[in-house]
């Protein structure tokens, strides 16, 4: 039999001198991550999701897209990312903030304050002695692994997730003490907005089942409201969730499960920098993380000790919360396209009270009295550290340029990151920079989506059109669902007098993306050049149609 640690006191969250922690949570986020709040763009997602869409955010009559379409706003059937409550923070920090960056990023500091404070309020629920639940809780907050989550705007989503499944597990644990419906009905909406955050939410249920089951021995009774919730709740969610995206067309679900599967042995890694967070990268891949593997090796071997030195070993702790840890990270190494898998850090923030919970049931722990100034001097020791790590890897976050150079540094061995650090300085009008980098990501990979494309870019602008061709044609072989390259291919016959070979560039780009502006306008121009009325009108005519032309 498993004895419950949940404590019998207040059945209300409000507990006395909850005020105090949340206050130093405060003011420690800010003081370590308020210099994000004057941070740039990445162009990693955020310029995607919030740039080029502070229009769209900005009005409110974009709320109802939230829901109906994926988080990219895909065409139907190709989206993969439904993150309804993400879109939505977006659309209300434009509008607070009036399109400024600055409360995107504001934003995102709240967000993880709160998840700290959740989490210190179920290590209180839990059981565990106030200071001790405070410290923990610190140590969570300045954790250099969360630093992504923070720093990096879409990375909020993570945040949020905390947030909600944190809230909904607290209010279970309320529930089940106190029998209190208020309680129950707290938490099927903090998990229906947990759903709705991000699909790995879906196992909630299956968590508090197990835990319920062996630890609260929790009468089937109570289970009738929840349950009927999480079935119905769960169903809605898949129904909207597959009408918004169409079931993620052209990825099968063996296929996805596949993936994880084979990306399993980055577990290694996560679980290394949990314990030891020095091998830090904004976008690394597995090839590149043998240190951190290394270090999850040696994490394993410490916990091996720690609980060697527990009596008695409540062996269902170490084990459900190491299933916690997996639960909410393993489903996120799912790849929905031919990209290598990445295993960016923000991943790991709800796992990581996973960890810090299997730590606290560890003797030297468990044990240790923080009523003395030795243990608390010690995490205070620890804190300090990690903010150290943390203040300095919040820098790579600072701009596009930060972002991609440490992505490059870091893991070498990943061409999008080459070319992306590439674009990012063709954008800056840096081409002498950028054509190494992209010619660096094509010798690690050939077939790296975009890089012949940009290469050939390069090859056009300097004045050397056989090359930019040879490059571009390349790139439609590989990638020919890519619209940007049959337009430039487009410019490039036509800039050279080849206009029918031009002209039928642009029309095919017309088909791939029928909203593409600028060959609307490139045709239009064409057309009128060469007297042809009668297409000159079928494009002016499907321009209205596809309103790109009022």
């Amino acid at each position: 039999m498993v004895k419950s640690t949940v404590r019998e006191k207040s059945d209300s969250l409000r507990l006395p001198g909850n005020s105090f922690p949340l206050l130093w949570f405060i003011i420690a986020a800010f003081v370590l991550f308020g210099q994000t709040i004057f941070f740039s763009y990445t162009y990693l997602d955020d310029h995607t999701l919030i740039l080029n869409s502070m229009d769209k955010l900005k009005s409110a009559s974009f709320l109802n897209k939230a829901f109906t379409e994926d988080v990219f706003h895909s065409p139907s059937g190709h989206g993969y990312y439904y993150r309804p409550i993400l879109t939505l923070s977006f659309v209300a920090d434009a509008l607070i903030g009036n399109g400024s960056f600055v409360m995107f990023h504001f934003s995102n500091i709240v967000y993880h304050v709160l998840a700290t404070f959740l989490l210190f309020l179920l290590f209180v629920e839990l059981g565990y002695d106030r200071m001790r639940s405070f410290l923990f809780s610190l140590i969570f907050l300045v954790h250099p692994m969360v630093t992504q989550a923070v720093a990096w705007v879409p990375g909020r989503n993570d945040t949020l997730l905390a947030i909600f499944i944190l809230g909904s597990f607290l209010f279970w644990l309320k529930y089940v003490k106190t029998s209190r419906i208020r309680f129950v009905w707290l938490h099927l909406l903090f998990y229906i907005l947990a759903l709705f955050t991000k699909e790995n939410a879906v196992v909630l249920p299956i968590l508090i089942l197990l835990y319920s089951a062996v630890v609260m021995r929790t009468s089937s009774k109570k289970y009738l409201i929840a349950g009927t919730g999480w079935i119905v709740i769960t169903a809605i969610w898949a129904v909207v969730r597959y009408q918004a995206i169409g079931g993620a067309k052209g990825v099968a679900f063996p296929t996805q499960i596949l993936t994880i599967v084979k990306s399993l042995p980055a577990v290694l890694p996560f679980l290394g920098k949990a314990i030891f967070p020095f091998d830090l990268s904004v976008f690394p891949i597995f090839a590149d993380m043998k240190i951190s593997t290394i270090f999850g090796i040696v994490a394993i071997g410490i916990f091996a000790i720690l609980i060697s030195m527990t009596k008695p070993r409540r062996w269902f702790y170490y084990f459900f919360w190491f299933l916690w840890f997996l639960a909410f990270l393993v489903p996120s190494f799912v790849s929905i396209n031919k990209q290598i898998p990445n295993f960016s850090e923000h991943r790991i923030y709800l796992s990581l009270a996973g960890i810090l919970l299997m730590i606290m049931e560890c003797n030297p722990v468990k044990k240790a009295s923080f009523s003395r100034l030795g243990p608390i001097l010690i995490v205070a020791g620890i804190c300090l550290f990690f903010s150290a790590l943390t203040f300095m890897h919040t820098r790579h976050f600072k701009d596009q340029f930060a972002f991609w150079q440490n992505a490059v540094n870091t893991s070498p061995s990943n061409a999008f990151n080459h070319n992306n650090l590439g674009a990012m300085y063709f954008l800056k009008g840096d081409l002498k920079k950028a054509e190494p980098l992209f010619r660096k990501a094509l010798q690690i990979n050939p077939h790296e989506p975009l890089a012949n494309s940009n290469t050939g870019l390069i090859c056009m602008r300097t004045g050397r059109p056989a090359e930019a061709e040879k490059y571009y044609l390349e790139e439609i072989r590989i990638y020919p669902a890519y619209d940007d390259v049959y337009f430039n291919l487009g410019l490039l016959y036509y800039n050279h007098a080849r206009y029918d070979e031009g002209i039928r560039q642009w029309e095919k780009t017309l088909k791939i993306n029928p909203s593409y502006a600028d060959a609307y306008k490139a045709l239009l121009f064409a057309y009128e050049k060469l007297n042809r009325k009668q297409d000159y009108k079928r494009i002016s005519d499907k321009a209205k149609e596809n309103g790109v032309i009022h």
